[in-house]
């Protein structure tokens, strides 16, 4: 999905879009209990401030050749990964707490010092590796995870606020390029529970469409791929928001086929064991 430079503009606008959309929210509304079962509004926008301070030197190190692990934290990719997510939950409650009212204020300072980190991006940047903490990822990598945790809370966000949020269409491809490297095996591994591998395609419509296969089970780390010929066992059809929402949790298998929301055909058995 375009280029890098063109995903340097799009963090910058979604974050600028966002940000004039949470001026609108009332005392109530930031009170709100989000989709993150342990945030409030309020803490999710803590969350997508906190992150300039957690990433921007990671991706200013990675411009200048470093992708090593900073002083005092761990190897990329080591530790447990859901205790790293509890402790990220907490993190972002602490530092709401430390904002006092200015929460809002601080989100906007945030995003222009994280411009000002994506605008040393140059084309020829793309493949540099950074730093993260749940492995070592490139620039381009790095775009894509802004992308997408901007738009993923904001629906967090929306979800608790609004009846129907629609995520972004011009960011929906971004997510899907992250999917295969960063999120699929990582964060989703739909076939945990499945002694056997199998081949689960998704026929993605809407406003972005696309066609995916995840394989999984049979003890070995999910893995994502654009469809081929080869032939799968289950395919799963629905717009691409319900398979991001799908991906990330907010969504379980069983409520998107009782809601119509996903139709699966072919060997329909193996929903049942479908998840994490």
């Amino acid at each position: 999905m375009g280029s890098v430079l063109e995903k340097v503009q799009l963090v910058k606008d979604e974050s600028a879009r966002i940000g004039e959309y949470l001026k609108t929210l009332s005392p109530e509304a930031w009170a709100t209990q989000s989709a993150c079962d342990a945030w409030q509004v309020s803490d999710v926008v803590a969350h997508l401030t906190g992150a300039v301070d957690r990433f921007g030197p990671n991706i200013v190190r990675g411009l200048a050749g470093d992708g090593s692990a900073p002083e005092g934290m761990p190897p990329a990719g080591v530790g447990d990964m859901a205790a790293r997510l509890r402790a990220n939950a907490q993190v972002a409650i602490d530092f709401k707490e430390s904002l006092g009212g200015e929460i809002l204020a601080a989100y906007n300072d945030s995003r222009v010092r994280f411009d000002a980190v994506f605008a040393e991006v140059k084309e020829a940047d793309k493949d540099k590796f950074c730093y993260h903490a749940a492995g070592t990822i490139s620039i381009e990598t790095y775009l894509n995870l802004r992308i997408t945790e901007l738009i993923v809370h904001e629906w967090d966000i929306r979800s608790s606020l609004e009846a129907a949020p629609e995520m972004s269409a011009e960011s929906l491809p971004a997510i899907i390029d992250m999917f295969p490297v960063f999120v699929v095996g990582r964060l989703f591994d739909p076939g945990a529970k499945m002694a056997a591998a199998a081949r689960f395609r998704f026929e993605l419509t809407g406003s972005v469409p696309g066609s995916y296969d995840i394989v999984a089970g049979g003890g070995q780390m999910a893995i994502m791929e654009s469809a081929s010929d080869k032939r799968p066992d289950a395919i799963f059809g629905c717009d691409t928001q319900t398979f991001v929402l799908l991906v990330y949790g907010r969504l379980s298998l069983e409520k998107a086929m009782a809601d119509g929301l996903i139709v699966v055909s072919g060997d329909t058995s193996l929903t049942a064991n479908f998840g994490s």
